[in-house]
């Protein structure tokens, strides 16, 4: 088999570098009117007056119905067409954004009290955006490590703020379980890759030079602080600073790595 020039081999890689900085410009223009548009919720929403306030229920409502059928339509449309990359990319954009629109509109108009809809959802839009940043320029081991460690760390959060609340108490409970369950069955799949040289499935989920041993010691440590939290709710505080400073340091690990 012939060896593609270098010239060809640098071509290559800059039209996927300039593919990826696309990408990450569209999840930050993307973050950004999500946000936008939050914002303006919360404007005329929580804190307009009364017909504006049912003005934005209405709007709200048919966003969640409108935006339901944008997310279905987007998945069932990109899967029986994914080979046509451009239609595929786009109901992938048309799906993301009417799932947005649906989750958006049912958490803001189901949990109207001390806006906790809307602040639930103004924290979770940029958090979501670096996420897919990270999906995007780094190592799908880092996306995962920075998954779990934030999925632990809002659940060790949500398991603090919510002990004295008599009707959040045992849901809470039990997303954090599940959490718990779901942080075991990463740990698994991940073996089931590492035996498969990081492959599952006979996709590729991890780079060839994957260190496992920093997957199961993320994986470990946020298991381990889910579970801490479950049985003492007065340790979240201190559970926080733990997993906040793995995942700063993770990241600081994976960028390493690229350089």
């Amino acid at each position: 088999m012939s060896k593609k020039p270098v010239s060809q081999k640098r071509a290559e890689r800059e039209r996927e570098e300039n593919l990826t900085l696309s990408r990450v410009f569209h999840v930050f223009l993307l973050g950004l009117a999500a946000e936008c548009y939050l914002f303006l919720v919360y404007r005329g929403y929580n804190m307009g007056s009364v017909d504006s306030l049912l003005i934005w229920h209405q709007i709200l409502t048919w966003g969640t119905w409108i935006g339901l059928v944008m997310a279905i339509a987007g998945a069932a449309v990109g899967f029986v067409k994914r080979q046509d990359q451009r239609l595929r990319t786009g109901m992938t954009w048309v799906g993301g954004i009417g799932l947005f629109l649906a989750v958006s509109g049912w958490v803001v108009t189901h949990f109207f009290d001390n806006n906790a809809g809307i602040t639930a959802m103004c924290i979770m839009v940029p958090i979501l955006a670096v996420l897919a940043l990270v999906f995007l320029l780094f190592q799908h081991e880092c996306f995962l490590s920075s998954i779990a460690l934030t999925g632990a760390l809002f659940t060790v959060w949500v398991r603090g703020a919510a002990v004295s609340s008599g009707s959040w108490r045992t849901p809470v409970i039990i997303g954090a379980v599940f959490g718990a369950v779901i942080l075991a069955l990463a740990a698994g799949l991940t073996y089931k890759a590492q035996q498969g040289g990081g492959k599952l499935w006979g996709v590729r989920v991890y780079s060839p030079e994957c260190d496992y041993r920093i997957l199961y010691g993320v994986l470990g440590v946020a298991f381990v602080c889910v579970l801490l939290a479950l049985a003492v709710s007065s340790l979240s505080y201190y559970l926080m600073w733990v997993l906040g400073v793995l995942l700063f340091a993770e990241l600081v690990y994976y960028t390493t790595k690229l350089m």
